[in-house]
C-alpha cells in the first residue's frame, strides 16, 4: 500500500469519526439527560471536533510535503 493510499485511508477514518462525533453531539440533546450531562457530552464532542480539525490540518501538511 502506497503512502497516498494510507493517507486516503486516514482521511476516510477521520470522516467516520467526524460523523460519529456529530451523532454524539446530537444525542446529547436527549430530553432524558440532565443539563449537566448534556453540557458534559457537548463539551467532549466540541473538544473532539477541535482535535479532528487539528489532525486534518496535519494530514494536509503531510500530503503537501509528499508532493
Amino acid at each position: 500500500m502506497t503512502a497516498v493510499h494510507k493517507l486516503n485511508d486516514i482521511s476516510d477514518i477521520l470522516a467516520t469519526v467526524r460523523c460519529l462525533n456529530e451523532a454524539v453531539f446530537m444525542a446529547a440533546s436527549s430530553p432524558t439527560l440532565t443539563d449537566d450531562a448534556t453540557n458534559a457530552i457537548q463539551a467532549v464532542a466540541n473538544e473532539m471536533h477541535s482535535k479532528l480539525l487539528t489532525v486534518e490540518d496535519r494530514l494536509e501538511e503531510v500530503r503537501k510535503a509528499l508532493k
